[in-house]
């Protein structure tokens, strides 16, 4: 995967210990919590945590999504368990909701990981009541291909929604 993504809009790059007071500010937030397994409140330390420990680990592969003025409005990456089909997840800071930026973002990895040709499958969730985040999902031609219970911490028995993407996807 590359270091650096561009878009008409966006920067995806790697977060780096700069980014962790904005990560912290924009991810500690109810709303961003309900509909993701981000933890509330979300402090410094988990962002350095994340920065300085996961961002960048066999596990995942994480870009900061900026603005061209180096703003950070939120995350996307890729999450890399061996034997199994990357995992796509991303959210965005509240003020930066509406704007298209999600699916500009997440466009914009797929397209990445595409050119790879490493994977043929790549997969994604969203809480089945995420409208917005599912909409990211189908407007990038991921499948739904149904619903199951998360088993995560503070998002235990919630309903998750689950898609694929296969549709040509490892062909560079």
């Amino acid at each position: 995967m590359p270091d650096r993504i561009r878009t008409e809009r966006l920067v995806l790059r790697a977060p780096c210990r700069a980014d962790i007071s904005a990560i912290a500010t924009l991810a500690d937030n109810r709303k961003i919590h309900a509909m993701t397994t981000l933890p509330y409140p979300y402090s410094q330390q988990d962002a350095e945590a994340f920065v300085e420990t996961f961002a960048r680990s066999e596990a995942e592969h994480a870009y900061a999504i900026a603005l061209p003025d180096d703003e950070l409005i939120g995350m996307v990456g890729l999450h890399l368990d061996p034997g199994a089909d990357p995992e796509i997840g991303y959210w965005l800071g509240e003020p930066y909701w509406g704007r298209g930026y999600a699916t500009e973002a997440v466009g914009a990895l797929l397209d990445a990981a595409r050119r790879t040709g490493h994977c043929t499958t790549l997969r994604a969730k969203a809480r089945s009541e995420n409208a917005a985040s599912r909409a990211v999902l189908e407007k990038l031609d991921f499948r739904y291909v149904g619903e199951t219970v998360s088993g995560c911490g503070s998002h235990k028995d919630v309903p998750v929604a689950s898609y694929e993407l296969t549709k040509s996807f490892g062909t560079p």
